[in-house]
């Protein structure tokens, strides 16, 4: 049983390094991602924002509890020769790659539903974790009356 979940874990892993450089389709994420667009205008028409992203677990909260935590997870593993270690930081690394151009189209799709930057945004910052991402900008464009009311409690 072990072996089948690593080849599991490996072909998935391969699959997500191969795809990497294909565009990403949204529907492939589709109930899996919540995501969510915090704005804030400043009185003097600067317009801010942080969108924020995640991946839903397919188990419940409750089953969170049964979660070991990072350091335990690492304590348990066995010692691993240098080319393995390589070899499994490359493979996070593409994962966190292609998580953080879903979490980038994420935001795209976003500001255009909603037209918050109409004229694009300065990226502040970016936290790409796994199963989590954070971006914060600021409009290039300032504030109108009318973004004023529609984003008041957005």
């Amino acid at each position: 049983m072990p072996l089948r979940s690593i080849s599991l874990a490996v072909l998935s892993c391969i699959s997500l390094i191969a795809c990497s450089s294909a565009p990403i389709d949204p529907a492939e994420l589709a109930g899996k991602l919540k995501d969510k667009l915090t704005t804030d205008i400043k009185a003097d028409g600067l317009k801010l924002f942080i969108y924020q992203a995640n991946l839903v677990d397919e188990k419940s909260s409750r089953d969170n509890m049964d979660r070991t935590f990072p350091h335990e997870d690492r304590m348990r593993q066995k010692p691993q020769d240098p080319s393995e270690q390589r070899r499994n930081y490359k493979e996070k690394e593409a994962i966190l790659e292609v998580w953080g151009q879903q979490v980038e189209l994420g935001l795209t799709k976003t500001l255009e539903m909603t037209g918050y930057c109409r004229e694009g945004y300065f990226e502040l910052s970016r936290i790409i974790e796994s199963g989590r991402g954070e971006i914060r900008g600021e409009c290039k464009e300032g504030a109108t009356d009318a973004d004023r009311q529609k984003f008041v409690h957005f």
